[in-house]
């Protein structure tokens, strides 16, 4: 949604979240059945050997679904192919979208919920603020890159050291530069003063923001007080139920808008608000995939009518998780009993009455 600088109510109302006894016994219906299909897909996500595969899937096609809810069309194997680093051609920019929206998903799943929707987890969602870290206290995409590199690494070393003997050498440790080479590695003492906070652990000032086109963003947007304005919603969202109350502080971030061109972000901040809730303790709701699915043609007039179809959208992405991993399922047990049922196959003889040859009489 393009941002509208004349709007006369800049950051959420008290009323946005007031909702009256007739609209919460309307909603009654659909908010069970959306609940009780989210809470069947996180417990059975919980006990299942297959969780990272739906998970990593479920994250994939949520990009997918994210871009075609904007009018672009991304591709699944383009997306995975692109962030393998194994592109068959040139990445458009709607799939390079794509993957930032994958990441930042990614990002959000690791992190703490509580954390991230604070106006400065928000803008560290979004790469514009320092010190985020996941839940082990490593950045995720350190982590990742970590995970990564250990089969190519694992993978080098058995290559160079095949046809040796004795240890393989260090390649960590280099040579110390000697003479004036040691003096030029040291920093002058004009840049003792802008060194000094790096030096200092937990202390590194954030990145600064790029500067923006006018053309593109308002300059006289005010994004620390919608932020504020919207992050006061979330005492009264905290007294609704957890998922009714996730639906308008998605509809309250797409009404608004606190961060220019960050609308995309309702959706995780919804589903941040349930793991924040424990609602969801496994896995991140996807709303965009339940868009994708049900396609709706009417678009909705009032706050009743977005809540209601929030509600039928959250619930069709639950099933299709549900399906995706009722097909994993099958998938494994198919794969385990491959070698078995082939075993079992034992070609056993004919019996002897249909090997004997007819006789005279019977001619």
């Amino acid at each position: 949604m393009p941002p509208n600088p004349g709007r006369a109510n800049p950051v959420p109302t008290a009323g946005a979240f007031a909702l009256g006894g007739a609209a919460l016994a309307d909603l009654i219906g659909p908010l069970s059945a959306a609940d009780d299909t989210l809470a069947r897909l996180d417990e059975r996500l919980r006990k299942s050997p297959v969780c990272p595969g739906v998970l990593a899937r479920a994250d994939a096609a949520e990009a997918c679904a994210a871009l075609w809810a904007e009018g672009a069309l991304v591709p699944l194997e383009d997306l995975v192919l692109h962030e393998s680093g194994m592109d068959v051609r040139s990445p458009t920019h709607d799939l390079v979208r794509a993957h930032a929206y994958l990441r930042q998903r990614r990002k959000a799943a690791a992190g703490d919920p509580k954390t991230l929707l604070t106006p400065a987890g928000i803008l560290g969602l979004i790469g514009r603020g320092g010190g985020f870290h996941g839940a082990g206290g490593v950045p995720p995409e350190s982590a990742q890159e970590s995970v990564r590199g250990r089969g190519q690494g694992a993978r080098e070393g058995a290559g160079e050291g095949a046809g040796t003997k004795g240890p393989a050498p260090d390649l960590g440790k280099t040579r110390a530069p000697a003479g004036d080479a040691a003096e030029k590695t040291e920093a002058p003492p004009a840049a003792e003063p802008a060194l000094a906070p790096l030096r200092q652990p937990g202390k590194a000032p954030a990145p600064a923001a790029p500067p923006k086109d006018p053309f593109v963003y308002d300059e006289t947007w005010n994004e620390a007080e919608k932020l504020a304005g919207w992050h006061a919603g979330m005492a009264q969202a905290d007294s609704l139920p957890p998922l009714l109350g996730a639906l308008l502080l998605a509809h309250a971030w797409h009404a608004e808008e606190p961060i220019q061109r960050q609308a995309r972000l309702a959706p995780l901040l919804a589903g941040l608000h349930l793991r924040a809730r424990g609602r969801t303790k496994t896995h991140l709701a996807s709303f965009y995939l339940g868009l994708r699915r049900l396609r709706p043609t009417e678009r909705p007039r009032t706050l009743l009518d977005h809540l209601r179809q929030g509600l039928v959208i959250v619930e069709a992405g639950a099933r299709e998780g549900l399906a995706q991993h009722d097909r994993l399922i099958l998938a494994r047990y198919w794969r385990a009993n491959a070698g078995d049922a082939g075993r079992r196959r034992i070609c056993r003889p004919w019996p002897s009455c249909c090997s004997r040859r007819p006789s005279s009489a019977s001619r």
